[in-house]
């Protein structure tokens, strides 16, 4: 009995050393950050969210969770405006979409067929269409002028569940808002 015991704790001790290796393999999203150096962050207490911007094939829904997800972080550090005029800072948010194609050249399998002058060989093309998201975050004075800028790609499409998706984009946010102010 002791014997089983032992070699159980040495797989957990095993499992759970490989969960912390994985664990440390996860990569944070690049976030790309831009700023004015002479704008003075201190003194900014409310903030007022403008209507959100995206290009390409962007859903509602997806405008809608962002959205959502920023104004719950804002609000955490912030209050909020009644008004743009009345806001110490403006917030604007921006879904980029862009729909590519990857293609991919199989070296390993190949592809056989009777050409026009013979016979011949060559490796079969793999060809993928797919999406690459990017979240933008503006920070504006009062007067629109940009104060900080924000990017970072975004994994949130490709969650079929509408709460995964809307978690993905809190974090994603909240990487980005953990950046601002810049000093």
């Amino acid at each position: 009995m002791l014997a089983i015991l032992r070699a159980l704790a040495s797989r957990l001790r095993f499992l759970a050393l490989t969960v912390l290796m994985l664990a440390g393999c996860a990569s944070v999203p690049p976030i790309a950050v831009d700023y004015d150096p002479q704008a003075d962050f201190t003194s900014l207490q409310t903030y007022y969210l403008l209507d959100p911007l995206a290009t390409g094939p962007v859903s509602p829904l997806e405008i809608k969770r962002a959205t959502q997800a920023l104004e719950g972080l804002l609000r955490m550090r912030y209050q909020p405006a009644q008004s743009a005029d009345s806001a110490d800072f403006l917030v604007r948010l921006q879904l980029n979409s862009v729909e590519k194609v990857a293609v991919y050249d199989d070296s390993f399998a190949l592809y056989g067929g009777y050409h026009y002058w013979g016979f011949g060989w060559r490796a079969p093309l793999e060809v993928r269409p797919y999406r690459e998201n990017y979240l933008v975050l503006d920070v504006l004075s009062p007067q629109s002028s940009p104060l900080w800028r924000a990017s970072t790609p975004s994994a949130a499409a490709r969650h079929a569940d509408p709460a995964q998706s809307q978690q993905q984009l809190r974090e994603e946010l909240a990487l980005m808002l953990n950046r601002f102010p810049p000093y």
